[in-house]
């Protein structure tokens, strides 16, 4: 049995009583039975979470290269089955300006199975059920619009490392121009303590003063600092968690993920990703 088969066959086991589960496993090979007992718990997940079909909240740009090179009678078919911000977001790229026909259910599931087999290149990954239990799952319950949010809170990590060698006054002010008010306090905290977790110094050499760049600069260094937590997790868990950003995005994940240096990294970004996670969604319960 490959991994992510007994991944599956672990989290179909796990509700059964420990003598019940340890009869059934008695019914795989020794080397199978001993991998399982190893494997970790599978995680949680909010039920609208498991309800909500992933391919809808893949970003639009891991779409577009497989819908240009359909056919003009085509296109249009398979942007009829994506949600409405996906179609959005396609429409302008894919230079499609004409009306969507209506689609019957049997068409829609055809056409959006394709969808799926096109985006996972026939590898094979973990349903959302059956995903091993880790703080960055909670990655995939929040909402598309906080991601961005969520990237530029971890970048201040780096900026914080930043702002203890910068002694103008003048740039600390143009700095917290660039920031939100709660970036901006968030900044604050973390500029009391010595940032644990050094990946690259002195990126704001290649900031122009604007807020643009400022913004820019914080999501690829939040970034990088996701990657190398992802080195932590199950290839699954960093294949959703890529397809939910841009590829450009997502393409840095996959550049950046190695193992980091620090002995004790893993438990540091998983403190810091749960700790940011908790300000910006307060209310949202963890998977």
């Amino acid at each position: 049995m490959d991994s992510v088969s007994l991944q599956v066959c672990n989290t179909f086991l796990s509700p059964f009583p420990q003598q019940v589960k340890q009869s059934l496993l008695l019914l795989l090979p020794q080397k199978a039975q001993e991998t399982l007992q190893q494997l970790p718990h599978p995680g949680r997940f909010q039920k609208e979470v498991l309800s909500t079909d992933f391919l809808d909240k893949v970003h639009f740009s891991w779409l577009a290269p497989y819908l240009r090179t359909l056919s003009k009678k085509d296109l249009p078919l398979f942007l009829a089955a994506l949600s409405p911000w996906q179609k959005e977001g396609l429409q302008p790229i894919l230079g499609y300006s004409n009306g969507l026909p209506s689609l019957e259910p049997i068409t829609r599931n055809y056409l959006r199975a394709n969808l799926r087999k096109t985006l996972s290149q026939n590898q094979t990954f973990l349903p959302l059920s059956c995903l091993p239990n880790s703080p960055l799952n909670r990655l995939l319950c929040i909402e598309k619009q906080t991601l961005p949010k969520f990237l530029s809170f971890l970048g201040l990590h780096d900026l914080s490392l930043e702002m203890r060698q910068i002694i103008s006054t003048k740039t600390r002010k143009q700095i917290y121009q660039t920031l939100t008010k709660d970036e901006g306090d968030y900044l604050n905290r973390l500029t009391l303590y010595q940032e644990p977790l050094v990946f690259k110094r002195l990126f704001l050499k290649n900031w122009d003063g604007s807020n643009e760049e400022m913004r820019k600069l914080l999501i690829e260094r939040g970034i990088h600092r996701l990657s190398h937590a992802l080195y932590f997790a199950c290839e699954s868990l960093a294949w959703y968690v890529c397809r939910r950003l841009d590829m450009y995005l997502g393409a840095l994940i996959l550049k950046h993920k190695e193992k980091p240096t620090h002995a004790k990294a893993e438990e540091l970004l998983h403190r810091q990703i749960d700790q940011i996670l908790s300000l910006l969604t307060p209310s949202q319960e963890s998977p």
